[in-house]
């Protein structure tokens, strides 16, 4: 979970959150649809940057090519960590915006994206992948996303990226939700990342037949739980 909602639960309590605060775009002080990069957040990116200098320093290849998840934390978490290491330089390709890497789907405004109009001018050393449109064509206040089809989701981002990415060593930045969903679907066992952490994976990939489409069951999308607001 991104560290600025830990502190938003911590100061609302949870059941709080998910019935009310969590459907709006802030509380009138703070703002948390596609929320900016917490200070606490910002240093969490340095001091990444600071632990792949070491890493590089060791022998640690470069990555090849850079995705992030469209929502702001993820995009500014990248350019944090990456700026003076690789970004900066004119060789580097520029970090893709992935529509399908974002976090859980639905009722929270944090998980709601900026129109591609507003990330172009806040991010304008990305590009966007083929196909993204101006606003968010997932996101409803309505329901939410539960974590299966999250997972097949990120599959599918995984998948595109497999196919058309021949690189060997790719950065991706994305949320705890849908870092958990790829470590899933690759079969990695599963892991807790802390806030602002990194974890490397290595993934044979093999292209296969795509085999005949057979009837799959998923979780039914479900609604934020009632409550009464003082």
């Amino acid at each position: 979970m991104d560290r600025g909602f830990i502190m938003l639960l911590a100061f609302y309590g949870t059941h709080l959150w998910d019935c009310h605060w969590s459907m709006l775009d802030g509380n009138g002080t703070s703002v948390w649809a596609d929320a900016e990069l917490t200070n606490i957040g910002i240093t969490e990116a340095q001091r990444a940057n600071i632990a792949w200098k070491d890493q590089i320093k060791a022998g640690v290849p470069l990555p090849e090519s850079y995705y992030s998840s469209p929502l702001k934390r993820a995009a500014s978490t990248l350019e944090i960590t990456w700026g003076d290491i690789t970004l900066d330089k004119h060789k580097t390709p520029k970090p893709i915006f992935k529509e399908k890497l974002r976090e859980t789907i639905g009722i929270h405004t944090c998980d709601r994206r900026s129109s591609k109009t507003e990330i172009a001018k806040k991010f304008p050393g990305f590009i966007f992948e083929k196909g993204f449109v101006e606003n968010d064509p997932y996101w409803t206040l309505e329901l939410r996303e539960p974590n299966d089809v999250r997972d097949i989701r990120l599959g599918e981002a995984l998948n595109c990226i497999f196919v058309h990415d021949d690189s060997t060593y790719i950065s991706i930045t994305a949320h705890s939700g849908a870092i958990t969903s790829m470590l899933q679907v690759l079969g990695h066992r599963p892991f807790r990342l802390q806030t602002g952490g990194m974890i490397p994976v290595v993934a044979r990939v093999e292209f296969v037949p795509e085999p005949e489409p057979t009837p799959t069951s998923v979780s039914p999308s479900y609604g934020a739980p009632s409550c009464t607001v003082q």
